[in-house]
């Protein structure tokens, strides 16, 4: 157990009884002091998911009338575009365009996709943070045990 070029395992350098000193040896590697044992209590984690869980219940709610207030100013806003339109001279072209495109209905129609797009990224979303949050204690163990 002597010197050698190889950096000593956690297991050897436990072994030596200066190991726990944060002192380099001859060869540039540094002891570290062992750290202790990340616990994370398993109610911290009940309680995150329950926020996490809160927190996308609370999107999910909001997504239905935030898509029907973009859907019902499409029509405001194109009458708001027709009048600058209008201030410039170019009102009869303005009001024929948006008329040839039917804003209110095009708008309508891509609700329905946006809208299903939108609960489903906030689903995937949601798993994603469940799974995450899940196994954020190993994680965060195994990470622990690599450094020391």
């Amino acid at each position: 157990m002597g010197h050698h070029r190889f950096k000593p395992s956690r297991h050897e350098r436990y072994r030596e009884p200066d190991a726990y000193h944060d002192e380099e040896d001859g060869y540039g590697y540094r002891d570290r002091r062992s750290l202790p044992a990340l616990n994370i209590p398993g109610s911290v984690i009940v309680a995150g998911l329950v926020l996490w869980s809160a927190l996308a219940l609370g999107v999910w709610w909001l997504v239905d009338p935030v898509l029907a207030w973009i859907s019902g100013a499409a029509g405001p806003l194109a009458d708001t575009g027709t009048g600058f339109a209008n201030w410039f001279g170019l009102g009869a072209e303005a009001n024929a365009l948006r008329d040839a495109a039917n804003i209110e209905g095009l708008v309508g129609w891509a609700m329905g996709p946006v809208h299903f797009l939108a609960k489903a990224a906030l689903l995937l979303v949601w798993v994603v943070g469940l799974i995450g949050l899940t196994v954020l204690p190993a994680v965060l163990r195994r990470r622990r045990a690599a450094w020391n």
